[in-house]
């Protein structure tokens, strides 16, 4: 019966050096501070932002503190706007910073919505519908007509799909106008 004890072996080659996660996350991040991505994408939250907090934005609502659906159709901008720049950024950092921006100054103008944003199952419920290889989402609508307490419509599952469709295209077609440094 042969032993089991392999201590003498001796194995041959270079030994691999442990990654520093850590030293590569702050590379990256220096990286892109230097290279202006950084603050583009802090513009790109910004404008975001600025798209459904400002009378003059794309997603505004006006009414939106006293009515449940205005209410939810800016949950359903908020949850788009935050695929899309998961989705679409060129790395992790920039995603990261965009939305970071995007929800901060939401925070910073409308605590009200920042909180429903925040504490709405709607969000996780939108990110529970599947994703195409487009990077758009199946389902919304559907989940948009329960969220504003409509299951069963059709209707209304056919306008939260428009809507949500709207604001994608909206996202996209700024987000595709930003040159990134590489």
């Amino acid at each position: 019966m042969y032993g089991t004890d392999d201590s003498d072996m001796k194995i041959v080659g270079k030994r691999l050096q442990p990654i520093d996660e850590s030293d590569m996350e702050a590379k990256l991040y220096n990286h892109e501070r230097e290279n202006g991505n950084l603050e583009k994408a802090h513009d790109i939250g910004k404008f975001f932002a600025e798209s459904l907090m400002s009378e003059e934005g794309f997603a505004y609502e006006k009414n939106r503190a006293s009515d449940f659906e205005a209410r939810n159709r800016s949950i359903l901008f908020a949850f788009t706007a935050d695929r899309v720049l998961s989705t679409f950024m060129p790395n992790h950092i920039i995603a990261r910073s965009a939305q970071n921006e995007f929800f901060d100054e939401i925070r910073r103008r409308d605590i009200g919505l920042y909180e429903s944003i925040s504490r709405s199952g709607a969000f996780s419920m939108y990110l529970l519908c599947r994703r195409r290889g487009d990077g758009r989402y199946t389902g919304v609508g559907r989940v948009y007509a329960g969220v504003v307490r409509r299951p069963d419509d059709d209707a209304t599952a056919a306008k939260g799909d428009e809507i949500y469709e709207k604001y994608f295209d909206f996202c996209i077609e700024h987000i595709k106008n930003i040159e990134f440094a590489f």
